[in-house]
């Protein structure tokens, strides 16, 4: 599908590639002057106007969020003066699937370019795609609306590369897989399939008003017993979930790990058994020279010590044995993917006191979440 990427780089002059490339460069030099938090929105704000203008011509009024990635919490981004209060309630409603007005993909547009969330936002007529270094793309199978984009990016003294393809173009196999929501499940055929569950700590229907989302607010706000208390309801779902499906051990290929220090929580909250197993990981990772060969096995005694650490943002792989897969999000929400077996796990879930939500539709395979 043809697509436009829209960069502030004047490629003509060779010292481009020393320009600023991400929001964190506030406060750094470039061409013999510092960029100011002004400057940066200054550029930002012709990014977004571009959208808008766009969307205009395409008569878009709603765009969906496909595959988002949040990286780090809410509370994370508003210390780093990335969001405010208010974007922090777009911030905490953002999912798989949401509908977005024009207003709230202008947010979005600016939450992806500050490096706070990535997303894809798609409709069948438009596509707006993030990559790295402040690029931003548009894709559409209407090359005259396209052609016209042109000269909207001029306008505001933006530039642009014309592409056959995206470069972060979604693949048509993968439309309908991430083409879903999240509810009771009364839509979904019957029969056997892998059901997705997420789960959660608060009602689904009031996410927008929850009180923590991250154990990086531990210092913040939030009570050291109040979290250890929700903490040891998701551990115990997962233990009992690893249980019910008879798995005696886990084998991790590939680590994904956060250092203590980069989350900002002071390292007497964790565990000594979880500073060991930390240091485990670390040092597979760094010495591993083949992980699709030679994977990481954690054994059934280590489960609890492993999941802490995935629950307080430190060890962030997606864990998969078999027909299961046990993932975690940065909004202290749980992925839960089996197969077979509904009633029994929902009933698992509740029995901990926390609520769940069933992937729809179902997809015949195990899908990676975010």
């Amino acid at each position: 599908m043809p697509a436009l990427s829209i960069y502030k780089y004047d490629k003509s002059n060779p010292n481009y590639v020393d320009d600023w490339t991400a929001i964190s460069d506030i406060g750094d030099s470039f061409y013999g002057k510092v960029l100011t938090l002004e400057d940066y929105l200054e550029v930002e704000n012709r990014y977004v106007q571009t959208i808008e203008k766009i969307l205009q011509l395409f008569n878009v009024d709603s765009l969906e969020v496909r595959e988002l990635e949040k990286a780090f919490s809410f509370h994370s981004q508003k210390k780093e003066n990335r969001l405010n209060q208010k974007q922090g309630h777009l911030f905490q409603q953002l999912d798989n699937g949401l509908l977005l007005t024009r207003e709230a993909i202008s947010e979005l547009v600016r939450f992806n370019l500050r490096e706070t969330v990535w997303c894809r936002l798609y409709s069948p007529n438009l596509q707006v795609h993030f990559g790295y270094d402040y690029y931003m793309y548009v894709q559409s199978m209407d090359e005259e609306k396209l052609e016209q984009c042109k000269q909207i990016i001029r306008e505001m003294n933006l530039y642009y590369q014309e592409f056959l393809i995206s470069p972060h173009q979604m693949e048509e196999e993968d439309i309908t897989p991430h083409t879903y929501t999240w509810g009771d499940g009364q839509t979904n055929p019957p029969g056997d399939y892998h059901h997705d569950l997420r789960i959660s700590k608060d009602n689904p229907q009031n996410r927008t008003y929850t009180e923590w989302s991250n154990f990086d607010e531990i210092e913040n706000g939030l009570d050291w017993e109040e979290y250890q208390a929700m903490e040891q309801k998701y551990l115990q779902l997962v233990l009992d979930f690893l249980e019910f499906f008879q798995v005696n051990e886990l084998v991790i290929n590939g680590i994904s790990l956060h250092k203590i220090q980069e989350i900002g929580v002071p390292e007497h909250y964790f565990s000594p058994k979880e500073i060991v197993l930390f240091q485990q990981l670390q040092e597979y990772d760094e010495n591993v020279e083949d992980w699709t060969v030679e994977g990481l096995i954690v054994q059934k005694k280590d489960f609890s010590t492993l999941f802490r650490l995935m629950f307080k943002g430190i060890f962030t792989n997606w864990i998969t044995n078999g027909s299961t897969t046990i993932q975690f999000d940065s909004s202290y929400r749980l992925y839960l993917s089996f197969y077979g077996h509904k009633k029994e796990i929902q009933d698992l879930v509740e029995k901990h006191g926390l609520y769940w939500q069933e992937r729809q539709p179902p997809y015949k395979e195990v899908v990676g979440f975010r």
